[in-house]
């Protein structure tokens, strides 16, 4: 092996020593990345569960209109023989 082929491996060596390194420094900052992205979630998480159970509350608290008019319908019926008696 001659010297400009020790020079070239060195430099082979070098650039991939450079590309390792970036890619080192791209997974620290992906994974830090991937953490802030899984507590976002979570937190999206919570609020749409906390968003499902105020909607089913509501749903709950929702007026119902053929129970509405049922209850109209026997108010009327009671009312018609109050008056008649």
């Amino acid at each position: 092996m001659d010297i400009r082929s020790l020079d070239a491996l060195d430099e082979k060596i070098g650039r991939l020593l450079r590309k390792l390194e970036s890619m080192q420094e791209d997974r620290a900052r992906l994974e830090r990345e991937i953490g802030e992205l899984a507590e976002r979630h979570a937190d999206a998480m919570k609020e749409l569960d906390s968003a499902r159970k105020r909607a089913a509350e509501l749903e709950e608290n929702q007026r119902d209109p053929g129970q509405e008019e049922l209850i109209r319908s026997k108010i009327a019926a009671l009312l018609s023989k109050l008056e008649a008696a």
